[in-house]
């Protein structure tokens, strides 16, 4: 009898703790692998920059399914985009040259004229009119991430009323 209950405690006690381990394992039931050291990997040869914008340090909040889109935009000397509003939250970064951004401001954005270099980004402000242009003498290069949601419009061109 005494053995019973001996072997009837171990077996529950194998149950739960393979239970246990299973729950806490995703249900292999093996630890995930381990470095053979045992010491945590450390950065190396590793370099980050922050980027700012002129209004400060970068920073954006997404909490809904986004759809994630970029492209390269070259401005040749003298060019422009045209006036336009980005309907999503949109970043660029200077890749060469000076981007110029004329805003209207919005209700927190910067109105006029604004001068972004290579290496420097921007935040549009949502939604607020705003052109895009070239003053230099070489081409600028800039890379445009747009931040949308799928099947949505991310950019609106000005029309002749707007």
């Amino acid at each position: 009898m005494r053995l019973r209950g001996f072997v009837a405690v171990i077996a529950a006690l194998v149950v739960f703790v393979g239970g246990a381990q299973a729950q806490y394992y995703g249900g292999g039931g093996t630890a995930p692998a381990q470095a053979q050291t045992g010491k945590p990997a450390l950065e190396k040869g590793v370099k980050a920059r922050n980027l700012v914008t002129s209004l400060g340090g970068f920073r954006g909040t997404a909490n809904v399914p986004v759809v994630l889109t970029g492209q390269i935009v070259e401005i040749e000397p003298g060019g422009q985009t045209g006036r336009q509003r980005h309907l999503v939250p949109s970043y660029i970064y200077v890749l060469e040259g000076t981007l110029t951004t004329n805003s209207e401001g919005g209700p927190v954005g910067v109105a006029g004229a604004q001068y972004h270099s290579e290496g420097q980004s921007y935040m549009d402000a949502l939604g607020v009119w705003h052109n895009h242009s070239n003053a230099g003498q070489k081409p600028v290069r800039y890379l445009l991430l747009l931040i949308g949601t799928p099947g949505g419009s991310t950019t609106q061109k000005a029309g002749a009323d707007d």
